[in-house]
C-alpha cells in the first residue's frame, strides 16, 4: 500500500548538518540555562562564567538553529534533484484541527520563551561587554597594563565604557565595531606592543569627563605635597609644597584663570601635533571671544604651512592634558619616592633609591615573573655583598623593601607588552615628559614675537621647600630652588626633561 508508514518519505531533518544543528542548539540552550542561572545567582560572576553564559552558549544555540535550517534546505534541494517523488509535503497549518491547534500553541509558547531568553541573554551580554571585567580580563595579557593601572587609579570605580564609549548611539556602534577589529588582532596575535595611543575611537570625550567633573567648579587653587629623596645626598628628604592654580571659569561669571582657562567655552585653543602620541606640537591657535585669531609657531620646528596641512587641527580637550587619568605608569624615581615617603622602603638604607631605580629600569626583562625574581635576588645580593652588617641585622627591612619593589614593578612595568612610563608619557606636569612644555616652553612665538608664557607662577606657586631641618616657607610664594646646586638658577636650566628621564635626576 502506497500510504503505509514504510512508504512515507523520510523527514528532511535526517541529515548530518541538521542533526549536528539540533545537537548544538540543545547544547547551547542547556548551557545558557544552567550557566545563566548560576551567573544571575552569583553576586560577582567571573569573566569566564559571564562569557560562556551570555555570549558563547547563545552563540552555539543560534549556530545550531542556523545549521538545522541550512541542512533542511540542502536536503530538500538534493532530493528535488535525485528523487522528487520522495519529497515530503510542506506542513499545512489548519487551526480547525485540534491536533494542529495544540501544536501551534505549543510552538507559540516555545517562541515566547525563546524571545524572553534571548532578551535576558542580550541584556546581560550588553551589561557584561560594558563591564570593566570584560575589558580588562577577556584579553588577558594584552590588556593587563590597562587593567592593573586602572585598579589602583583614582578612577578605579569608573567602568571602562563610561569613559571609552561615547554617549550617543553612533559612538556606541563605532566603538563596538572597533571592538571586532581588536578581537581579530587578538586572535591573530597581530596586535602591536605597546598598544599605540591615543586610539581615536576609544579616546575619552570631553562630555564623558564633564559628566562627573563640572567645568564651572574648576576654580581656585589645589594644595599639593611632594616628598623627594635626593640620591646625591644619601636619600636626603626634600619637601616641596605648592598651590596649583587649577582655575577655570567662576560659576557666577565668565572670567577665567589658571590651568583650566584652556577649557573655557571662549576663547578656544587649537593645535597641531606631528606625532601619534601628541607630544610634538609646533603650531597653536587661540581664538578670542571676538573671533580674533592668534597663531603661535615653534621656533624649533621649522614647518611651512604646506608641511602643517597634512596634519589634523585639534581642539584642546580634557584628555590632551589629562591623558593618563586612569592608566598612569609611574617612573621608577617617582614610584620609589612615594614608597619611601609612606614607609614601605626605609630611606635610612644606604643606596636604596639608586639600587631600586637601577633594578626597576634595567633592560632585558622578558616577563614580569622573571623581572620580579631578578629584582628580589639582586637587591638582597647587593646588600649582602656591600653592606653585610645591614644584611645581617636589618633583614626584615630589606625583605620589605624588596617586596615593595616587586609590587611597584608589577603595577607599572609590563615587559610582555613593552609598556611602562616611557611608552605612555603623562602630560600633567613637566617632570619626566614635556607635558605642559609641549606648548609652554617659551619657544612658541606669534607674529609679533610674543611667546606662550612659560612662567612657573602661571600654573603654581611654591609655599614650602627645602631639606629636613632647613625648610623655607612663604605663603606668598617662593622662587623654585633646585635640590642640587648646579651654580645656575633653576629658571635658566631649561626643561626638566633635559635631566629628569625617570631614572636619573631624582
Amino acid at each position: 500500500m502506497a500510504d503505509t508508514m514504510t512508504d512515507q518519505p523520510r523527514p528532511l531533518i535526517f541529515n548530518f548538518l541538521s542533526l549536528l544543528g539540533i545537537f548544538l542548539a540543545l547544547s547551547g540552550l542547556l548551557g545558557a540555562a544552567i550557566l545563566g542561572t548560576i551567573a544571575i545567582g552569583v553576586r560577582e560572576p567571573s569573566p569566564s562564567l559571564s562569557i560562556f553564559a551570555w555570549i558563547v552558549s547563545p552563540a552555539i544555540f543560534y549556530l545550531g538553529i542556523f545549521l538545522l535550517l541550512i541542512g533542511l534546505l540542502r536536503e530538500r534541494r538534493r532530493r528535488y534533484k535525485t528523487a522528487p517523488d520522495r519529497l515530503p509535503r510542506y506542513f499545512r497549518i489548519d487551526l480547525n484541527q485540534a491536533a494542529t491547534r495544540k501544536l501551534f500553541y505549543a510552538c507559540l509558547f516555545l517562541l515566547v520563551l525563546l524571545l524572553i531568553g534571548t532578551s535576558v541573554a542580550s541584556y546581560h551580554a550588553y551589561q557584561f561587554t560594558e563591564s570593566t571585567a570584560f575589558c580588562g580580563f577577556t584579553c588577558h595579557s594584552v590588556m593587563a597594563p590597562e587593567r592593573v593601572t586602572h585598579r589602583i587609579s583614582p578612577h578605579a570605580e569608573v567602568k571602562c565604557a563610561d569613559c571609552h564609549v561615547g554617549k550617543t548611539p553612533a559612538q556606541y556602534v563605532e566603538a563596538k565595531f572597533y571592538g571586532f577589529k581588536e578581537l581579530y588582532l587578538l586572535a591573530s596575535h597581530k596586535y602591536p606592543r605597546p598598544i599605540p595611543t591615543p586610539i581615536r575611537v576609544m579616546q575619552p570625550l570631553r562630555e564623558n569627563c564633564t559628566g562627573c567633573h563640572w567645568e564651572r567648579k574648576f576654580w581656585g587653587k589645589v594644595h599639593r605635597d611632594y616628598s623627594h629623596y635626593i640620591t646625591a645626598n644619601d636619600n636626603q628628604h626634600w619637601t616641596l609644597k605648592m598651590n596649583v592654580k587649577v582655575g577655570g571659569m567662576y560659576q557666577f561669571g565668565g572670567e577665567g584663570e589658571g590651568i583650566h582657562w584652556h577649557m573655557k567655552i571662549s576663547p578656544k585653543v587649537f593645535y597641531i601635533a606631528t606625532d601619534q602620541r601628541l607630544q610634538k606640537i609646533p603650531w597653536v591657535r587661540v581664538v578670542a571671544e571676538d573671533g580674533k585669531e592668534t597663531i603661535y609657531r615653534s621656533t624649533e620646528d621649522h614647518l611651512s604651512d604646506k608641511d602643517l596641512s597634512q596634519y589634523a587641527i585639534r581642539e584642546i580637550t580634557c584628555v590632551d592634558c589629562h591623558n593618563r587619568p586612569a592608566h598612569q605608569f609611574k617612573a621608577p624615581i617617582l614610584a620609589i619616592d612615594e614608597a619611601m615617603a609612606h614607609g614601605y622602603i626605609d630611606p635610612a638604607l644606604p643606596g636604596v633609591k639608586v639600587k631600586g631605580v637601577e633594578l626597576l629600569a634595567a633592560p632585558g626583562y622578558t616577563t614580569q615573573d622573571q623581572a620580579v625574581a631578578t629584582i628580589r635576588e639582586k637587591f638582597l645580593t647587593f646588600y649582602r655583598d656591600k653592606y653585610p652588617e645591614i644584611f645581617k641585622n636589618q633583614r626584615q627591612k630589606l625583605d620589605k623593601a624588596a617586596e615593595t619593589m616587586a609590587t611597584l614593578y608589577r603595577q607599572n612595568f609590563f615587559p610582555e607588552m613593552k609598556a611602562d612610563w616611557r611608552s605612555y608619557p603623562e602630560n600633567i606636569g613637566h617632570f619626566f615628559s614635556d607635558g605642559c612644555f609641549r606648548c609652554h616652553d617659551g619657544l612658541h612665538l606669534n607674529a609679533q614675537g610674543k611667546a606662550i608664557s612659560n612662567e612657573c607662577t602661571l600654573c603654581h606657586e611654591i609655599v614650602v621647600q627645602g631639606p629636613t631641618g632647613a625648610v623655607e616657607a612663604n605663603a606668598e610664594g617662593l622662587q623654585f630652588r633646585h635640590p642640587v646646586d648646579f651654580g645656575v638658577p633653576a629658571r635658566e636650566m631649561g626643561k626638566c626633561t633635559q635631566c629628569h628621564d625617570g631614572t636619573v635626576g631624582g
